[in-house]
C-alpha cells in the first residue's frame, strides 16, 4: 500500500498586513496509519518589512512542509490542505500568479514538489484548525518575548490599524 501524507499548512501576518510579523505554520500525518508526523511553526520572514505578507507566511507553510517531508521520509503522495484561496487556487492553475511579489513564492512550491503526486484543497479555516493554531501560539510568543506583549490582531475583532511612533505600537 502507497503511504499518502496530508499536510495542513497556514500563515499570519499581524499586527498588520503588509509589514507586520509573518508567521508559518504546519502539521504533517501520515494518512494510512493515522500517525502524525510533525508540526511546525516559525517566522516566515523579517518582520516590519515591506515582504512581510500574508501571502509570504501561507506560502512559506507550504514551501517548508515540502521541505521537511524531502529530507524526513520517503513518502512521494501528498494531498495539501489549506485555508489560502490564493495559494491553493494558484497551485491548481485556476488563478494566474500576477504579481511580482507572489511568483518566486509560488516558483519555489512547484519546483519543491516535483517528483510528488499531489492535490491542492481548499478548506475553510474551521478545518485547518491545528495550524492555524500553531501560528497563532508562534505570534503571540513571539510578541511577548519581542515586545512584552501580544500586539493587537485584527482576527475576529474588526480591523486595528497599528502603528510605531516613538518606540511604541499604537493603536
Amino acid at each position: 500500500m502507497t503511504s499518502i501524507v496530508e499536510i495542513y499548512f497556514d500563515g499570519l501576518c499581524e499586527p498588520k498586513n503588509p509589514r507586520g510579523i509573518p508567521v508559518y505554520a504546519f502539521t504533517i500525518s501520515d494518512l494510512n496509519t493515522g500517525q502524525f508526523l510533525t508540526q511546525q511553526a516559525g517566522l516566515a520572514g523579517e518582520p516590519w518589512t515591506e515582504n512581510a505578507t500574508h501571502n509570504l507566511a501561507e506560502y512559506t507553510g507550504a514551501i517548508n512542509a515540502i521541505d521537511w517531508l524531502k529530507e524526513h521520509t520517503p513518502i512521494t503522495n501528498l494531498v495539501i490542505y489549506g485555508d489560502s484561496q490564493l495559494v491553493i487556487r494558484q497551485l491548481n492553475k485556476e488563478y494566474q500568479v500576477k504579481s511580482l511579489n507572489i511568483l518566486p513564492l509560488y516558483d519555489r512550491l512547484t519546483k519543491v514538489l516535483e517528483g510528488f503526486g499531489w492535490k491542492a484543497v481548499w478548506i475553510p479555516r474551521e478545518r485547518n484548525t491545528l495550524a492555524d493554531k500553531l501560528a497563532n501560539d508562534f505570534y503571540k510568543d513571539y510578541c511577548i518575548k519581542h515586545h512584552g506583549k501580544v500586539l493587537p490582531t485584527h482576527e475576529g475583532k474588526g480591523f486595528h490599524f497599528v502603528t510605531w511612533q516613538s518606540g511604541t505600537f499604537v493603536t
